[in-house]
Protein backbone atom coordinates (compact mmCIF):
# COMPACT_ATOMS: atom_id res chain seq x y z
CA UNK A 1 0.00 0.00 0.00
CA UNK A 2 1.20 3.57 -1.02
CA UNK A 3 2.22 5.86 1.83
CA UNK A 4 -0.59 8.01 2.83
CA UNK A 5 0.29 11.24 1.51
CA UNK A 6 -0.05 13.58 4.53
CA UNK A 7 1.68 16.81 3.11
CA UNK A 8 -0.94 16.86 0.54
CA UNK A 9 -3.71 15.75 3.55
CA UNK A 10 -2.23 19.24 5.22
CA UNK A 11 -2.34 21.34 2.29
CA UNK A 12 -6.04 20.52 1.21
CA UNK A 13 -7.60 20.94 4.62
CA UNK A 14 -5.68 24.62 4.83
CA UNK A 15 -7.02 25.09 1.74
CA UNK A 16 -10.95 23.94 2.64
CA UNK A 17 -10.68 25.60 6.05
CA UNK A 18 -10.12 28.73 3.92
CA UNK A 19 -12.96 28.37 2.54
CA UNK A 20 -15.16 26.61 5.24
CA UNK A 21 -14.14 30.52 7.32
CA UNK A 22 -15.85 32.39 4.99
CA UNK A 23 -18.23 30.61 3.70
CA UNK A 24 -19.71 29.99 7.46
CA UNK A 25 -19.32 33.35 7.79
CA UNK A 26 -21.06 34.49 5.45
CA UNK A 27 -23.63 32.13 5.69
CA UNK A 28 -24.47 33.10 9.09
CA UNK A 29 -24.80 36.71 8.00
CA UNK A 30 -27.22 35.62 5.12
CA UNK A 31 -29.66 33.96 7.41
CA UNK A 32 -29.93 37.16 9.69
CA UNK A 33 -30.15 39.13 7.08
CA UNK A 34 -32.78 36.71 5.13
CA UNK A 35 -34.77 36.35 8.44
CA UNK A 36 -35.11 40.18 8.94
CA UNK A 37 -35.77 40.55 5.19
CA UNK A 38 -38.55 37.58 4.44
CA UNK A 39 -39.94 37.74 8.22
CA UNK A 40 -40.30 34.65 10.70
CA UNK A 41 -43.29 33.44 9.20
CA UNK A 42 -41.95 33.61 5.70
CA UNK A 43 -38.68 32.54 6.45
CA UNK A 44 -40.35 29.14 8.37
CA UNK A 45 -41.92 28.47 5.39
CA UNK A 46 -39.21 28.89 2.48
CA UNK A 47 -37.16 26.39 5.64
CA UNK A 48 -40.41 24.11 4.85
CA UNK A 49 -40.76 23.85 1.31
CA UNK A 50 -37.34 23.35 1.03
CA UNK A 51 -38.03 20.06 3.27
CA UNK A 52 -40.14 18.72 0.82
CA UNK A 53 -37.60 19.37 -2.17
CA UNK A 54 -34.64 17.56 0.31
CA UNK A 55 -36.77 14.56 0.75
CA UNK A 56 -36.53 13.89 -2.77
CA UNK A 57 -33.47 15.28 -3.47
CA UNK A 58 -31.61 12.60 -1.02
CA UNK A 59 -31.55 9.92 -3.97
CA UNK A 60 -28.51 12.35 -5.45
CA UNK A 61 -26.23 12.46 -2.15
CA UNK A 62 -26.69 8.43 -1.92
CA UNK A 63 -25.18 8.40 -5.76
CA UNK A 64 -22.92 11.00 -4.75
CA UNK A 65 -21.53 8.73 -1.83
CA UNK A 66 -21.35 6.07 -4.86
CA UNK A 67 -19.68 8.21 -7.46
CA UNK A 68 -17.09 9.37 -4.64
CA UNK A 69 -16.22 6.28 -4.18
CA UNK A 70 -15.96 4.56 -7.27
CA UNK A 71 -13.43 7.33 -8.79
CA UNK A 72 -11.52 7.29 -5.66
CA UNK A 73 -10.70 3.49 -6.04
CA UNK A 74 -9.92 3.64 -9.59
CA UNK A 75 -7.55 6.63 -8.93
CA UNK A 76 -5.84 4.51 -6.32
CA UNK A 77 -5.03 1.79 -8.86
CA UNK A 78 -4.56 4.38 -11.39
CA UNK A 79 -6.93 2.63 -13.99
CA UNK A 80 -8.02 5.68 -15.77
CA UNK A 81 -9.44 4.27 -18.73
CA UNK A 82 -11.61 2.62 -16.32
CA UNK A 83 -12.24 6.04 -14.57
CA UNK A 84 -13.70 7.42 -17.59
CA UNK A 85 -15.88 4.90 -18.08
CA UNK A 86 -17.41 5.02 -14.80
CA UNK A 87 -17.24 8.83 -15.26
CA UNK A 88 -19.56 8.54 -18.32
CA UNK A 89 -21.71 5.82 -16.89
CA UNK A 90 -22.31 8.47 -13.94
CA UNK A 91 -23.21 11.45 -15.78
CA UNK A 92 -26.35 9.19 -17.42
CA UNK A 93 -27.51 7.67 -13.95
CA UNK A 94 -27.40 11.40 -12.70
CA UNK A 95 -29.50 12.68 -15.55
CA UNK A 96 -32.01 10.17 -15.48
CA UNK A 97 -32.22 10.60 -11.10
CA UNK A 98 -32.79 14.58 -11.58
CA UNK A 99 -35.60 13.68 -14.39
CA UNK A 100 -36.74 11.22 -11.35
CA UNK A 101 -36.77 13.48 -8.44
CA UNK A 102 -38.97 16.14 -11.08
CA UNK A 103 -41.59 13.80 -11.74
CA UNK A 104 -41.78 12.64 -7.66
CA UNK A 105 -41.57 16.67 -6.76
CA UNK A 106 -44.70 17.39 -9.27
CA UNK A 107 -46.65 14.50 -8.16
CA UNK A 108 -46.76 13.21 -4.57
CA UNK A 109 -44.87 16.24 -3.51
CA UNK A 110 -47.17 18.94 -5.19
CA UNK A 111 -50.12 16.88 -3.68
CA UNK A 112 -48.59 17.24 0.12
CA UNK A 113 -47.70 20.63 -0.58
CA UNK A 114 -51.75 21.47 -1.36
CA UNK A 115 -53.35 19.02 0.73
CA UNK A 116 -51.17 18.25 4.23
CA UNK A 117 -48.35 21.20 4.57
CA UNK A 118 -49.28 23.90 7.60
CA UNK A 119 -49.20 27.02 5.46
CA UNK A 120 -50.53 30.71 6.50
CA UNK A 121 -53.74 30.95 3.57
CA UNK A 122 -52.10 34.42 1.97
CA UNK A 123 -49.15 32.99 1.18
CA UNK A 124 -50.09 29.67 -0.46
CA UNK A 125 -49.40 31.30 -4.00
CA UNK A 126 -45.96 32.24 -2.86
CA UNK A 127 -45.39 29.03 -1.63
CA UNK A 128 -46.32 27.47 -4.77
CA UNK A 129 -43.62 29.76 -6.69
CA UNK A 130 -40.67 28.73 -4.20
CA UNK A 131 -41.65 25.30 -4.47
CA UNK A 132 -41.01 25.16 -8.34
CA UNK A 133 -38.25 27.26 -8.35
CA UNK A 134 -36.75 24.88 -5.16
CA UNK A 135 -37.69 21.85 -7.43
CA UNK A 136 -35.13 23.51 -10.67
CA UNK A 137 -32.73 23.80 -8.49
CA UNK A 138 -32.18 20.78 -6.84
CA UNK A 139 -32.50 19.17 -10.33
CA UNK A 140 -29.85 21.20 -11.69
CA UNK A 141 -27.25 20.41 -8.71
CA UNK A 142 -27.91 16.68 -9.05
CA UNK A 143 -26.79 16.78 -12.70
CA UNK A 144 -23.58 18.80 -11.26
CA UNK A 145 -22.93 15.93 -8.93
CA UNK A 146 -20.46 13.58 -11.16
CA UNK A 147 -18.34 16.62 -11.88
CA UNK A 148 -17.66 18.11 -7.97
CA UNK A 149 -17.53 14.62 -7.45
CA UNK A 150 -14.32 14.02 -9.35
CA UNK A 151 -12.50 17.16 -8.29
CA UNK A 152 -12.47 15.97 -4.83
CA UNK A 153 -11.39 12.64 -5.98
CA UNK A 154 -8.74 14.06 -7.98
CA UNK A 155 -7.78 16.13 -4.56
CA UNK A 156 -8.45 19.24 -6.41
CA UNK A 157 -9.18 20.82 -3.10
CA UNK A 158 -8.31 24.51 -4.53
CA UNK A 159 -10.92 24.32 -7.08
CA UNK A 160 -13.21 22.96 -5.00
CA UNK A 161 -12.59 26.09 -2.46
CA UNK A 162 -12.57 28.81 -4.48
CA UNK A 163 -15.80 27.78 -6.30
CA UNK A 164 -17.66 27.13 -3.39
CA UNK A 165 -16.54 30.39 -2.13
CA UNK A 166 -18.10 32.23 -5.46
CA UNK A 167 -21.25 29.79 -4.59
CA UNK A 168 -21.79 32.00 -1.18
CA UNK A 169 -20.72 35.59 -2.69
CA UNK A 170 -23.52 35.28 -5.10
CA UNK A 171 -25.54 33.90 -2.58
CA UNK A 172 -25.25 37.22 -0.24
CA UNK A 173 -25.48 39.44 -3.42
CA UNK A 174 -28.93 38.25 -4.18
CA UNK A 175 -29.78 38.89 -0.33
CA UNK A 176 -28.65 42.26 -0.65
CA UNK A 177 -30.58 42.59 -4.25
CA UNK A 178 -34.10 41.64 -2.24
CA UNK A 179 -33.74 45.40 -0.21
CA UNK A 180 -34.09 46.97 -3.75
CA UNK A 181 -36.78 45.26 -5.33
CA UNK A 182 -40.48 46.00 -4.21
CA UNK A 183 -41.72 42.63 -5.47
CA UNK A 184 -42.60 39.20 -3.69
CA UNK A 185 -39.45 39.07 -1.78
CA UNK A 186 -39.85 35.32 -0.69
CA UNK A 187 -40.44 34.79 -4.52
CA UNK A 188 -37.57 36.70 -5.59
CA UNK A 189 -35.59 35.25 -3.55
CA UNK A 190 -36.52 31.58 -4.66
CA UNK A 191 -36.26 32.74 -8.11
CA UNK A 192 -32.19 34.33 -8.01
CA UNK A 193 -31.35 31.26 -5.99
CA UNK A 194 -32.44 28.69 -8.98
CA UNK A 195 -30.33 31.45 -11.41
CA UNK A 196 -27.22 31.27 -9.04
CA UNK A 197 -27.58 27.37 -9.23
CA UNK A 198 -27.53 27.10 -12.66
CA UNK A 199 -24.27 29.82 -13.31
CA UNK A 200 -22.42 27.82 -10.63
CA UNK A 201 -22.88 24.35 -11.98
CA UNK A 202 -22.34 25.15 -14.96
CA UNK A 203 -19.09 26.82 -13.64
CA UNK A 204 -18.35 23.15 -12.16
CA UNK A 205 -19.14 21.28 -15.14
CA UNK A 206 -16.49 23.71 -17.72
CA UNK A 207 -13.63 23.44 -15.22
CA UNK A 208 -13.85 19.30 -14.83
CA UNK A 209 -14.22 19.07 -18.60
CA UNK A 210 -11.09 21.25 -19.20
CA UNK A 211 -9.17 19.89 -16.46
CA UNK A 212 -9.67 15.99 -16.31
CA UNK A 213 -9.53 14.08 -19.36
CA UNK A 214 -12.41 11.68 -18.02
CA UNK A 215 -14.97 14.28 -17.98
CA UNK A 216 -14.74 15.20 -22.02
CA UNK A 217 -17.82 13.25 -22.21
CA UNK A 218 -18.78 10.65 -24.85
CA UNK A 219 -21.72 8.16 -24.70
CA UNK A 220 -20.77 5.23 -23.22
CA UNK A 221 -23.08 2.26 -21.50
CA UNK A 222 -21.68 -0.91 -19.41
CA UNK A 223 -24.55 -2.82 -17.82
CA UNK A 224 -22.34 -4.61 -15.27
CA UNK A 225 -20.70 -1.45 -14.23
CA UNK A 226 -24.08 0.32 -14.15
CA UNK A 227 -25.26 -2.33 -11.90
CA UNK A 228 -22.38 -2.48 -9.60
CA UNK A 229 -23.16 1.15 -9.20
CA UNK A 230 -26.47 0.89 -8.48
CA UNK A 231 -25.57 -2.09 -6.21
CA UNK A 232 -23.45 -0.43 -3.98
CA UNK A 233 -25.70 2.94 -4.32
CA UNK A 234 -28.78 1.01 -3.65
CA UNK A 235 -27.72 0.06 -0.48
CA UNK A 236 -26.43 3.45 0.50
CA UNK A 237 -30.30 4.60 -0.31
CA UNK A 238 -31.58 3.43 2.85
CA UNK A 239 -28.67 5.22 4.94
CA UNK A 240 -29.29 8.64 2.82
CA UNK A 241 -32.91 7.84 3.57
CA UNK A 242 -32.26 7.37 7.25
CA UNK A 243 -30.75 10.56 7.57
CA UNK A 244 -33.10 12.44 5.35
CA UNK A 245 -35.77 11.55 7.90
CA UNK A 246 -34.49 12.45 10.56
CA UNK A 247 -33.63 16.28 9.86
CA UNK A 248 -36.68 17.02 6.96
CA UNK A 249 -39.30 14.19 7.82
CA UNK A 250 -39.09 15.50 11.64
CA UNK A 251 -39.49 18.92 9.96
CA UNK A 252 -42.72 18.19 8.13
CA UNK A 253 -43.69 16.35 11.37
CA UNK A 254 -43.06 19.30 13.53
CA UNK A 255 -45.12 21.23 10.67
CA UNK A 256 -48.05 19.11 11.11
CA UNK A 257 -48.25 19.47 15.40
CA UNK A 258 -46.98 23.09 15.13
CA UNK A 259 -47.18 26.06 13.27
CA UNK A 260 -43.96 27.62 10.78
CA UNK A 261 -42.51 29.67 13.52
CA UNK A 262 -41.29 26.16 15.16
CA UNK A 263 -39.78 25.38 11.65
CA UNK A 264 -38.18 28.55 11.32
CA UNK A 265 -36.35 28.03 15.11
CA UNK A 266 -35.40 24.62 14.03
CA UNK A 267 -34.21 25.68 10.88
CA UNK A 268 -32.14 28.12 12.73
CA UNK A 269 -31.01 25.86 14.82
CA UNK A 270 -29.49 23.50 11.90
CA UNK A 271 -27.95 26.53 10.45
CA UNK A 272 -25.53 26.50 13.76
CA UNK A 273 -25.46 22.71 13.05
CA UNK A 274 -24.42 23.07 9.65
CA UNK A 275 -21.84 25.66 10.29
CA UNK A 276 -20.05 23.53 12.67
CA UNK A 277 -20.23 20.27 10.61
CA UNK A 278 -18.72 22.58 8.01
CA UNK A 279 -15.27 22.32 9.84
CA UNK A 280 -15.65 18.60 9.92
CA UNK A 281 -17.07 18.23 6.03
CA UNK A 282 -13.90 19.95 5.33
CA UNK A 283 -11.58 18.75 7.53
CA UNK A 284 -12.40 15.09 6.53
CA UNK A 285 -12.95 16.17 2.56
CA UNK A 286 -9.31 16.43 2.46
CA UNK A 287 -9.16 12.66 4.20
CA UNK A 288 -11.45 10.74 2.85
CA UNK A 289 -10.12 10.25 -0.80
CA UNK A 290 -6.64 9.03 1.15
CA UNK A 291 -8.44 6.55 3.15
CA UNK A 292 -10.58 5.01 0.04
CA UNK A 293 -7.38 5.16 -2.11
CA UNK A 294 -5.06 3.33 0.96
CA UNK A 295 -7.61 0.40 1.33
CA UNK A 296 -8.09 -0.17 -2.49
CA UNK A 297 -4.27 -0.35 -3.54
CA UNK A 298 -3.77 -2.53 -1.16
CA UNK A 299 -6.66 -4.07 1.36
CA UNK A 300 -4.92 -6.66 3.27
CA UNK A 301 -3.13 -3.99 5.41
CA UNK A 302 -6.32 -2.22 7.36
CA UNK A 303 -4.61 -2.75 10.52
CA UNK A 304 -1.74 -0.46 9.79
CA UNK A 305 -1.58 2.55 8.41
CA UNK A 306 -5.46 2.33 7.44
CA UNK A 307 -6.52 2.19 10.89
CA UNK A 308 -3.96 4.58 12.01
CA UNK A 309 -5.12 6.97 9.96
CA UNK A 310 -9.27 6.06 11.09
CA UNK A 311 -7.98 6.72 14.72
CA UNK A 312 -6.38 9.85 14.24
CA UNK A 313 -9.11 11.97 11.91
CA UNK A 314 -11.67 10.57 14.73
CA UNK A 315 -9.95 12.32 17.09
CA UNK A 316 -8.85 15.41 15.46
CA UNK A 317 -12.84 15.56 13.96
CA UNK A 318 -13.70 15.18 17.20
CA UNK A 319 -11.47 17.94 18.82
CA UNK A 320 -12.52 20.27 15.71
CA UNK A 321 -16.07 20.31 16.59
CA UNK A 322 -15.62 20.32 20.75
CA UNK A 323 -13.73 23.65 20.82
CA UNK A 324 -16.09 25.01 18.46
CA UNK A 325 -19.02 24.02 20.52
CA UNK A 326 -18.36 24.78 24.20
CA UNK A 327 -18.92 28.68 24.05
CA UNK A 328 -22.17 28.03 21.67
CA UNK A 329 -23.02 25.80 24.18
CA UNK A 330 -22.56 27.72 27.25
CA UNK A 331 -23.61 31.29 25.57
CA UNK A 332 -26.46 29.93 23.53
CA UNK A 333 -28.90 32.81 23.72
CA UNK A 334 -26.24 35.41 23.49
CA UNK A 335 -24.76 34.16 20.47
CA UNK A 336 -28.13 33.56 18.97
CA UNK A 337 -29.19 37.12 19.76
CA UNK A 338 -26.11 39.21 18.45
CA UNK A 339 -26.21 37.13 15.10
CA UNK A 340 -30.30 37.55 15.02
CA UNK A 341 -30.34 41.00 16.16
CA UNK A 342 -32.37 39.71 19.14
CA UNK A 343 -34.90 38.45 16.29
CA UNK A 344 -34.94 34.93 18.27
CA UNK A 345 -37.87 32.60 17.38
CA UNK A 346 -39.42 30.52 20.93
CA UNK A 347 -37.39 26.89 20.69
CA UNK A 348 -34.60 28.07 19.06
CA UNK A 349 -32.53 27.89 21.66
CA UNK A 350 -33.03 24.46 23.03
CA UNK A 351 -33.29 23.30 19.14
CA UNK A 352 -29.88 24.89 18.96
CA UNK A 353 -28.07 22.94 21.62
CA UNK A 354 -29.68 19.58 21.62
CA UNK A 355 -28.56 19.86 17.35
CA UNK A 356 -24.68 20.65 19.23
CA UNK A 357 -24.83 17.68 21.13
CA UNK A 358 -26.40 15.35 18.14
CA UNK A 359 -23.21 17.06 16.17
CA UNK A 360 -20.11 16.76 18.69
CA UNK A 361 -21.45 12.69 18.19
CA UNK A 362 -21.74 12.50 14.63
CA UNK A 363 -17.94 14.08 14.52
CA UNK A 364 -17.01 10.47 14.88
CA UNK A 365 -18.98 8.74 12.21
CA UNK A 366 -17.20 10.07 8.86
CA UNK A 367 -13.98 7.82 9.50
CA UNK A 368 -16.09 4.32 9.99
CA UNK A 369 -18.25 5.32 7.37
CA UNK A 370 -15.61 5.94 4.64
CA UNK A 371 -13.58 2.87 5.88
CA UNK A 372 -16.84 0.58 5.47
CA UNK A 373 -18.05 2.11 2.15
CA UNK A 374 -14.47 1.64 0.47
CA UNK A 375 -15.23 -2.23 1.39
CA UNK A 376 -18.15 -2.27 -0.92
CA UNK A 377 -19.80 -4.67 1.75
CA UNK A 378 -22.15 -2.31 2.88
CA UNK A 379 -25.90 -4.02 2.77
CA UNK A 380 -25.81 -5.63 6.53
CA UNK A 381 -24.53 -2.27 8.05
CA UNK A 382 -26.64 0.00 6.13
CA UNK A 383 -29.88 -2.50 7.46
CA UNK A 384 -28.90 -1.75 10.81
CA UNK A 385 -27.56 1.59 11.34
CA UNK A 386 -30.36 2.81 9.08
CA UNK A 387 -33.14 0.98 10.92
CA UNK A 388 -31.96 2.78 14.29
CA UNK A 389 -32.30 6.20 12.51
CA UNK A 390 -35.57 5.49 10.83
CA UNK A 391 -36.99 4.92 14.22
CA UNK A 392 -36.74 8.25 15.26
CA UNK A 393 -39.65 9.38 12.70
CA UNK A 394 -41.94 6.83 14.50
CA UNK A 395 -40.76 7.81 17.98
CA UNK A 396 -40.80 11.04 17.48
CA UNK A 397 -44.74 10.77 16.52
CA UNK A 398 -45.43 8.90 19.50
CA UNK A 399 -44.47 11.14 21.83
CA UNK A 400 -45.67 14.08 19.80
CA UNK A 401 -48.80 12.40 20.26
CA UNK A 402 -48.79 12.33 23.46
CA UNK A 403 -48.45 15.90 24.24
CA UNK A 404 -44.32 16.62 24.13
CA UNK A 405 -42.66 19.60 23.19
CA UNK A 406 -40.99 19.95 20.01
CA UNK A 407 -37.53 19.47 21.32
CA UNK A 408 -38.65 15.48 21.84
CA UNK A 409 -37.28 14.85 18.37
CA UNK A 410 -34.05 16.18 19.33
CA UNK A 411 -33.64 14.09 22.34
CA UNK A 412 -34.33 11.07 20.60
CA UNK A 413 -32.11 12.15 18.01
CA UNK A 414 -29.24 12.28 20.36
CA UNK A 415 -30.34 8.71 21.48
CA UNK A 416 -29.89 7.65 17.86
CA UNK A 417 -26.60 8.64 17.09
CA UNK A 418 -25.46 7.12 20.00
CA UNK A 419 -26.58 3.62 19.16
CA UNK A 420 -25.85 4.58 15.46
CA UNK A 421 -21.93 4.79 16.49
CA UNK A 422 -22.06 2.00 18.50
CA UNK A 423 -22.85 -0.12 15.39
CA UNK A 424 -20.63 1.68 13.25
CA UNK A 425 -17.97 0.70 15.41
CA UNK A 426 -18.68 -3.56 15.31
CA UNK A 427 -19.44 -3.28 11.71
CA UNK A 428 -15.38 -1.75 11.39
CA UNK A 429 -14.34 -4.61 13.57
CA UNK A 430 -16.72 -7.03 11.38
CA UNK A 431 -15.40 -5.77 7.81
CA UNK A 432 -11.77 -4.34 8.85
CA UNK A 433 -10.86 -6.31 11.75
CA UNK A 434 -10.41 -2.95 13.66
CA UNK A 435 -9.55 -3.99 17.10
CA UNK A 436 -12.66 -2.44 19.37
CA UNK A 437 -10.27 -2.19 22.15
CA UNK A 438 -7.67 -0.16 20.88
CA UNK A 439 -10.32 2.11 19.26
CA UNK A 440 -11.69 2.37 23.02
CA UNK A 441 -8.08 2.97 24.36
CA UNK A 442 -6.95 5.35 21.25
CA UNK A 443 -9.92 7.55 20.41
CA UNK A 444 -12.78 6.90 23.04
CA UNK A 445 -10.64 7.43 26.34
CA UNK A 446 -9.15 10.82 25.36
CA UNK A 447 -11.68 12.52 23.84
CA UNK A 448 -13.78 11.29 27.19
CA UNK A 449 -11.15 12.82 29.08
CA UNK A 450 -10.81 15.71 27.13
CA UNK A 451 -14.43 16.78 26.76
CA UNK A 452 -14.74 16.81 30.98
CA UNK A 453 -12.07 18.63 31.36
CA UNK A 454 -12.35 20.99 28.57
CA UNK A 455 -15.95 22.43 30.12
CA UNK A 456 -14.61 23.27 33.46
CA UNK A 457 -12.86 26.47 32.99
CA UNK A 458 -15.90 28.23 30.56
CA UNK A 459 -17.95 27.58 33.01
CA UNK A 460 -16.20 29.14 35.70
CA UNK A 461 -15.81 32.11 33.89
CA UNK A 462 -19.18 32.11 32.62
CA UNK A 463 -20.64 31.61 35.81
CA UNK A 464 -18.11 34.58 37.50
CA UNK A 465 -19.84 37.57 35.15
CA UNK A 466 -22.81 39.12 34.37
CA UNK A 467 -23.89 38.84 30.81
CA UNK A 468 -21.99 40.89 28.45
CA UNK A 469 -20.20 41.17 24.88
CA UNK A 470 -17.17 40.86 26.67
CA UNK A 471 -18.23 37.65 28.79
CA UNK A 472 -18.84 35.95 25.40
CA UNK A 473 -15.32 36.88 24.21
CA UNK A 474 -13.74 35.75 27.54
CA UNK A 475 -15.69 32.14 27.24
CA UNK A 476 -14.63 31.93 23.37
CA UNK A 477 -10.63 32.86 24.53
CA UNK A 478 -11.03 30.41 28.10
CA UNK A 479 -11.94 27.78 26.01
CA UNK A 480 -9.39 28.03 23.04
CA UNK A 481 -6.63 28.31 25.41
CA UNK A 482 -7.69 25.70 27.77
CA UNK A 483 -8.68 23.08 25.37
CA UNK A 484 -5.55 23.78 23.52
CA UNK A 485 -3.85 22.70 26.31
CA UNK A 486 -5.87 19.93 27.07
CA UNK A 487 -6.29 18.29 23.93
CA UNK A 488 -2.36 18.46 23.57
CA UNK A 489 -1.48 17.14 26.55
CA UNK A 490 -4.23 14.74 27.36
CA UNK A 491 -5.97 14.14 23.87
CA UNK A 492 -3.02 13.42 22.35
CA UNK A 493 -0.58 10.68 22.37
CA UNK A 494 3.17 11.42 22.49
CA UNK A 495 3.88 10.78 19.06
CA UNK A 496 1.12 12.84 17.74
CA UNK A 497 2.49 15.83 19.51
CA UNK A 498 6.05 15.55 18.10
CA UNK A 499 4.41 15.17 14.57
CA UNK A 500 1.87 18.29 15.14
CA UNK A 501 4.91 19.98 16.91
CA UNK A 502 7.07 19.60 13.47
CA UNK A 503 4.43 20.69 11.54
CA UNK A 504 3.84 23.57 12.86
CA UNK A 505 7.59 24.65 13.09
CA UNK A 506 8.07 23.76 9.43
CA UNK A 507 4.95 25.40 8.28
CA UNK A 508 5.87 28.59 10.03
CA UNK A 509 9.10 29.20 11.49
CA UNK A 510 11.29 27.05 9.47
CA UNK A 511 10.39 28.34 6.10
CA UNK A 512 13.14 29.46 3.81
Amino acid sequence: MPPINKSRIAKNTALLYFRMLLIMLITLYITRVLLNVLGKSDYGTYEVVGTIVAMFAFLGSTMATAAQRFFAVELGVENYAKLKQLFSVNVLIFIGLAIIILILAETVGLWYLNNIMNIPPDRVIATAWVYQFSVLSAAVSIVTIPYVAIITAREHMKAYAYLSILEVLFKLAIVFALLYFSLDKLILYALLAFLVQILISATYIIYSTVKFPECSLKYYWNKTMFNEVLNFAGWNVIGSLSMTFRSKGIDLLLNSFFDVLVNAARGLAYRVYNALILFITNFFTAIRPQIIKSYSADNDDNSGELMKLVFQSSKFCYYLILVLSIPVLIETSSILNIWLNNNVPEYTVVFTRLIIIVAIIESLANPLVASINATGKIKKYQIVTSTIILMILPVSYLFLKLGFPPQVTMYISIVASILAQMCRVYFMNKLLKMNISQYIKQVILPITAVTALAFVLPILFYSSFDESFMRLVGVCAVTVISSGFIIFYIGLTKLERKGLVGFVLKKFFLRK
